[in-house]
Order: C-alpha cells, then sequence, then structure tokens
C-alpha cells in the first residue's frame, strides 16, 4: 500500500509563491506515479528509488483560495486546503525577529481587537537543531492566518513588514518565520557556506555526538537547578516568609527605584534581594481589576501584592506585567512585594524614560517608583555560564532553514546581530557566504535579501560590544547586490535589549522590498552619505554629499535637536567633536577644536546617538557612516 506524504509547508492555508514555478514535493512508495492538480493545472512524476519525488506546476500569477489534490497511482491521495498563491518571505534572526505580538499589545493596543486578516499567514518553526547534516522535512509548523489571537504569537516585525506589503501589492502575503532569541549569524549557516571557518565546523561536529550533546543539556539543567535550590534553602526571605504583608520592615534599608545597583549597596551582589513598597490607591483602582508593570530587572522575580503572588518572570529581558485581580488591593496600605534572584553581580531595576512602574486600570493609575525598602536574602557565588547548545554553528540552519529551500520565496529578511556584536571582525564575510549560500540554495542569484541594522542601546555593554561599530559593519552588506539596510537609530530603547516600536522597522523592511521587488517608485530609505569633500574656502570644515537626501530636517527622537553625532578622526584615529547645519540638500560639518589632520568623518558611530537625528522627508534617519576626506 502506497503511502503519500507531503511536507509540512505544503499544508492547508498555505501561501505559494506566485511568478514562479510551483514546487510540489513529498514522499511516497518509489516507482509510484503522483500526479498533483491545482486549479485545473496538472503535472505528474514517477517516485525516485528513494521515495523522493518532485513536480513543478507552471508559475501564475496571485489568486485563489484553491484545492491542492496530490494522488498517487496506488490509490492514496491528499487535498491540502485554502491554497493561496501570492507573495513569500523567509523571515529569519535572533529575539527581535522572533519577538511576539504579546510583547508590543500595549505600545499598539489596536493588536487586541484586530480584525481577522486570511491574506496574511505565518509558518512559525520551532525551535530545533541538527548538527550532522540538513533536515529534508520540518518536525513542526503549521499556516495560521491573522487575527486577534494568532497575532499575539506572530513575529511582530514580520507581521508589520507583510501588512505594508499586503497594501502595497494587494497580493496573500506567507511568512515562514526560522527564528530564535540569542542565535549567532553562524547558527543559521550550512557547513558548505562556513568553509574557511575551521573553529566553526568544528564547532559543529563537536555537538554533532549526542553523548556529548546530551551530558552538556544534562550539565545545564544541573547547574540551574542547583544555584536555585541552593539560594532558596539559605534565603531568610523565604524562611521569614517576607512576602507576607505584616513582615516588620523596620530596620529594612532604602533605595530610589528604578535604578541600577552600580554605586548602591547592592553593586556586585549576587543571590537574592527582597523590595518592599507601601502604597495607596485611588478610589477607582482601589479593589479594582488592575494591571501591574514594574519594568525590567536583573535577573528573575516573583512579585506579590498584599501577600498574594500576582507574577512570576524566570529571566531579565521580559517587561513585568502583570494582572491584578479584583478585590485584592484596597485604598491604604497596600504592600508590594518583590523578590529579586540576581545570577551574575549585575542587577537592576531598569531605569529609563520608557519604562513604567505603576498599578492602574482605564478609570486610575498610582504611580511606584520612588523610596522602596530592601534586605538581601542570601548571598551566593555567580550562576555557572549556560551552554546555549542549540545556538551553536549550523544547528538551527540544518534543522529549521534548509527544508524551507523547497519552497520558493520572493525574498529573505534577516534581524540578527546582537550575537554577534563581541566579534565583529568576521561578520560581514559571514554575511556574504550566508546570502550567496541561500541564493544558490534557492536558485536565484539576485534573492533580495533585507537586513535590519541594529538601534542604539547602551545598558550592559562590555567594553568588547560596540554597537556603533557593529553597525558601520553591517553597512557593507549595501556592497552586495539586491540586498536592502534598515536604519534603526532612533527606534531602539537604549536601556531595553527589545524595543518595543517595532512597526517603523517592518515598514521599513516593506519599501526596501517594494525597490527590490515590486516596483515600488516612492523613497525607501533614508540619506545615505556619498562623499565627503572638503570646504576649500574653510580650515576643518567639510561638505557631506548625500543620496536620499529630499527634505532634510532634524528630528528629535528624544535627546532635543542639536546635531551633536558627528566626529572627524584624524591620521591618529583620534576623534574630534564637530558641529554641523544643514545646507542646501547637504550637510556642512565643522570642527570645533580646528582639527588640521582629519582623514575621516563619522556620523552616530557610538552606542547611541546624542542629540537630533538627521532624517529625510519620510522621516528615516540618516545611515551611520565612517567615510574618507576626498
Amino acid at each position: 500500500m502506497a503511502r503519500l506524504i507531503l511536507p509540512r509547508l505544503l499544508s492547508d492555508g498555505c501561501v505559494l509563491q506566485r511568478r514562479k514555478s510551483i514546487h510540489i514535493w513529498g514522499w511516497d512508495t518509489p516507482g509510484v506515479r503522483v500526479t498533483a492538480k491545482l486549479d485545473g493545472v496538472v503535472g505528474n512524476v514517477e517516485a525516485s528509488d528513494n521515495g523522493r519525488f518532485d513536480i513543478y506546476l507552471p508559475a501564475r500569477e496571485g489568486g485563489g483560495p484553491y484545492d491542492l489534490t496530490v494522488s498517487d497511482s496506488e490509490g492514496d491521495s491528499i487535498t491540502v486546503k485554502d491554497v493561496m498563491i501570492g507573495i513569500v518571505w523567509f523571515c529569519s534572526g535572533q529575539s527581535n525577529m522572533e519577538f511576539p505580538g504579546a510583547r508590543v499589545a500595549d505600545k499598539y493596543p489596536f493588536l487586541r481587537t484586530i480584525e481577522d486578516e486570511d491574506m496574511i499567514r505565518t509558518f512559525k518553526i520551532i525551535e530545533e537543531t541538527s548538527f550532522s547534516g540538513p533536515y529534508e522535512e520540518h518536525n513542526t509548523g503549521s499556516w495560521v492566518s491573522v487575527n486577534k489571537d494568532t497575532i499575539m504569537s506572530f513575529s511582530i516585525v514580520a507581521y508589520f513588514f507583510a501588512e505594508k506589503l499586503r497594501a502595497m501589492t494587494h497580493q496573500a502575503v506567507g511568512l515562514i518565520n526560522a527564528s530564535l532569541g540569542g542565535s549567532r549569524i553562524q547558527s543559521w549557516m550550512s557547513r558548505q557556506m562556513l568553509e574557511g571557518y575551521d573553529e566553526l565546523i568544528a564547532e559543529t561536529d563537536k555537538y554533532n555526538d549526542a553523548a556529548f550533546r546530551n551530558e552538556r543539556a544534562k550539565w545545564n539543567e544541573d547547574k540551574t537547578n542547583k544555584w536555585i535550590n541552593d539560594l532558596y534553602n539559605k534565603d531568610l526571605g523565604i524562611q521569614n516568609s517576607w512576602e507576607k504583608e505584616n513582615t516588620d520592615d523596620s530596620d529594612w534599608d532604602e533605595l530610589s527605584v528604578p535604578t541600577m545597583f552600580t554605586g548602591t549597596p547592592l553593586e556586585g551582589h549576587v543571590g537574592s534581594v527582597w523590595f518592599r513598597k507601601k502604597f495607596d490607591l485611588p478610589k477607582e483602582l482601589a479593589g479594582k481589576s488592575a494591571r501591574l508593570f514594574l519594568g525590567t530587572m536583573v535577573d528573575s522575580d516573583e512579585t506579590y501584592i498584599n501577600g498574594e503572588k500576582v507574577g512570576v518572570t524566570e529571566y531579565q529581558y521580559p517587561p513585568r506585567k502583570y494582572d491584578i485581580r479584583e478585590g485584592l488591593t484596597r485604598q491604604k496600605d497596600n504592600t508590594l512585594v518583590v523578590r529579586l534572584k540576581i545570577e551574575l553581580g549585575l542587577g537592576r531595576i531598569t531605569p529609563g524614560a520608557i519604562k513604567e512602574y505603576k498599578i492602574f486600570n482605564e478609570d486610575a493609575s498610582a504611580e511606584l517608583d520612588g523610596i522602596w525598602k530592601y534586605k538581601i536574602g542570601a548571598t551566593c557565588d555567580k550562576m555557572p555560564p549556560t551552554d546555549f547548545i542549540n545556538w551553536n554553528s549550523s544547528g538551527l540552519y540544518n534543522a529549521m532553514t534548509a527544508p524551507c529551500h523547497n519552497f520558493p520565496v520572493d525574498g529573505i529578511i534577516w534581524y540578527q546581530g546582537e550575537s554577534n556584536v563581541g566579534q565583529p571582525w568576521d561578520y560581514a564575510d559571514l554575511t556574504e557566504k550566508m546570502i550567496r549560500g541561500y541564493r544558490k540554495l534557492w536558485k536565484e542569484d539576485n534573492l533580495p535579501f533585507i537586513a535590519v541594522q541594529l538601534p542604539n542601546f547602551v545598558i550592559d555593554l562590555t567594553e568588547e560590544e560596540n554597537w556603533g561599530e557593529f553597525r558601520l559593519v553591517q553597512n557593507k552588506i549595501l556592497d552586495i547586490p539586491s540586498t536592502g539596510l534598515v536604519v534603526t537609530m532612533g527606534l531602539g530603547e537604549d536601556n531595553d535589549l527589545h524595543p518595543v516600536t517595532k512597526k517603523p522597522v517592518g515598514e521599513r523592511l516593506a519599501l526596501w522590498a517594494g525597490h527590490l521587488k515590486y516596483g515600488y517608485i516612492g523613497e525607501y530609505c533614508g540619506p545615505m552619505a556619498a562623499a565627503i569633500k572638503k570646504v576649500q574656502d574653510e580650515k576643518a570644515a567639510v561638505l557631506v554629499e548625500l543620496e536620499h537626501a529630499q527634505e532634510l530636517k532634524v528630528s528629535d527622537e528624544g535627546k532635543g535637536t542639536e546635531i551633536r553625532d558627528f566626529f572627524f578622526v584624524d591620521k591618529d584615529g583620534e576623534l574630534h567633536e564637530a558641529d554641523a547645519e544643514i545646507k542646501e540638500g547637504s550637510i556642512v560639518v565643522r570642527s570645533k577644536d580646528d582639527v588640521k589632520n582629519a582623514v575621516a568623518l563619522r556620523w552616530c558611530c557610538e552606542n547611541t546617538y546624542r542629540g537630533g537625528l538627521i532624517v529625510n522627508a519620510i522621516g528615516i534617519p540618516m545611515c551611520p557612516f565612517e567615510l574618507p576626506i576626498e
């Protein structure tokens, strides 16, 4: 009896790429004849000796929904329903690509009531690795369309990208999402793409040993459990129930919250700290259902209101957003208690304008920042480092990306780099190798590849992690044909690796896609420096010649409108701060200290920006650069 199998990508609700040969593949008994029928168009082929079959139907314009029926000569048949033909994009990278709608629902509340949108669909591949070689088929994934429930687990950058593309092209949009927080670029590259990087290939080989891999996984689990349990057992707050309202905190110390712990008595502390805050509520809020916002904390917390646990977050990145049940609070003398676990001595309750510390509902709110009391529950050794097995070279590519090459796409969007910032020297070469490798396997030499440049960010960076310099490395992608680069300065949060302003990121990706693929003739990027030329009648002054510079202006992105991010570079590599003014579609830059041996000019090459950002008519900032002075 024949056993006909189709890949998960060819399942109910799939979006097939328009204007490219439609690839229908799968597995069956060797030698049987397999037939595919889509909207009256038929193709057939005999299954090979290993049971694989590949049928190619003629390219066609967008449309649907259709039924795709695949049957064989033994009487087995599968019908794939609700098939659309439209435009398909592969979406990959690390956490800011994976970042789901649920994390931005407070920024974009319309997501909670979004209408069903059957013309935007996603195929999310769950985290999986293979170090032995590429998979032929995924073990997870199904096609899901947008509604107010599913949007909460969509890649939100990919969704906003698709929403803009849908408006531009009037086509169904399919998104294949292969992304994982913390992953490095080499995680998403095949062994062949990594040729010449012997240490990365050796890493793949090491983790291909199942026994070694299992040992490392067990080590991760054991050391984490031991650290947590040891801390729990010695924690005075656990022993004495400090979460209770009647806890005597008269001898506890005080700290102004939010704050970095650097420069406080908690600097370098590893272990647990308990915080307590007394607060009153207005009558519109007291006793009512409410929400509690506590910004972000390092590293994990358990949070209580009036002795009742209201939330737990196991790691530092998610904003603390907890629900308060009706009847839990009162007008006077409420108590907030937070047990904070600090793993590496880098504790904080994160400060910053976008971090909110409050309890609120639709009718009222009460701020919770200010003076909190605190007491150390226990001190312990630092948490041993985790071996993030799935981040190692080629593992994610083999299990998640490789099977996608059978499925024609219109292009690739890529949001990654945070995990490679500490080793930037190979990133441009690795990116080029990955792009060329993907294009070869998708059999399209100019398949569009659009990357997101890292935004402004400051907190937690080591001396080796220079985001400003890394953006210059990312600029090199534009040397490769049919590529794009989304500038995100001003969209980041200096105090958060995961900024919530994701809509402009997706829309800027779509503008690049429109330019590269869909004949969009409008402006698609921010100003780009083309050349730096000396101003002949002035010392230490240059003219920045620009492209994409219509209606130049300075935009206040939270740091004023003074232009403060130009620096001259002298022949010894020293930086000299400069003044600048916009002049007739160009920028005149003058050194503040009359440097006479300047050889280059830099713009926005620090971790964050310090003043106003220079933008064009569509509000996109000028791309960071360092260019020689001609």
